[in-house]
């Protein structure tokens, strides 16, 4: 049986756990926000936009508004733990690119994409764990990359950031399974976060995706969930899970007349 948006074909209970989400007024850090309480977490909204997290978080104790690329994430990390106690989940949805190339990439948007995408997260991630060690209650943690981790953007700032979080995750795993720390990520393709996206744009994607439509944060939500659950993925750590209807199976071949 399939499942319809926003829901999973079997229940898991997230019951007395806490999870913190970034980037969790829209898109994929919304649609994982809304899974999770569906099954029964607490989560904590971060996002920079105050009125939209007001929205997708009514209890205002739940809402954390923050800068992931302006902010000290070391302070930030702190004061979440001090305000929130420990917190076994925690999604690393938050990410920017800029549209520029190699030779256009002016060094104020490599430092915004690297300090959003890999800096913020990287420390943020620290400072929860280190409480998480501490407490020795385990946990798992959910980085959200792309398939550009592997696969050209012609971003190359973002390219590099999203393959430096491939590799941490890897990293991180090895590091703090010990700990009882699961480390796991998604890599989404195309994924519909837009109101409107162009119809141009998106018939041309979409003709590059094997699954004939181009991919909802529901989607990324349902995987992310699954990934994040001791019970369905508790030997799981160290993956990384590609959700693209098939994009990145995508080659020149397929330009081809008569393809």
């Amino acid at each position: 049986m399939q499942a319809s948006a926003g829901t999973l074909p079997f229940d898991l209970d997230f019951s007395g756990k806490t999870a913190l989400v970034t980037g969790a007024a829209h898109g994929i850090g919304l649609a994982i926000s809304r899974q999770l309480r569906s099954c029964g977490a607490r989560v904590l909204g971060l996002d920079k936009d105050a009125d939209a997290l007001a929205v997708a978080f009514p209890d205002a104790a739940d809402r954390i508004v923050a800068d992931a690329a302006a902010e000290d994430p070391v302070a930030l990390g702190s004061r979440i733990v001090a305000e929130h106690g420990t917190i076994p989940l925690l999604v690393n949805n938050v990410g920017v690119t800029t549209p520029s190339g190699f030779l256009e990439l002016e060094p104020a948007d490599f430092d915004l994409v690297f300090a959003t995408n890999l800096r913020t997260p990287w420390f943020l991630t620290r400072e929860l764990v280190r409480a998480l060690v501490a407490a020795e209650t385990g946990g798992a943690i959910l980085f959200v990359s792309s398939v550009h981790q592997a696969a050209l953007r012609l971003h190359p700032h973002y390219s590099a950031s999203k393959a430096a979080v491939a590799l941490l995750v890897k990293e991180l795993a090895h590091e703090l399974a010990p700990h009882r720390i699961r480390v796991n990520s998604v890599a989404p393709g195309w994924i519909r976060t837009e109101d409107r996206p162009d119809p141009e744009h998106e018939r041309e994607l979409v003709r590059l995706i094997p699954a004939g439509r181009g991919g909802e944060p529901e989607d990324v939500a349902r995987v992310a969930t699954i990934l994040l659950s001791d019970e369905a993925c508790g030997y799981v750590t160290g993956a990384s899970v590609t959700i693209d209807g098939g994009l990145s199976l995508h080659s020149w071949v397929m330009d081809l007349p008569g393809s």
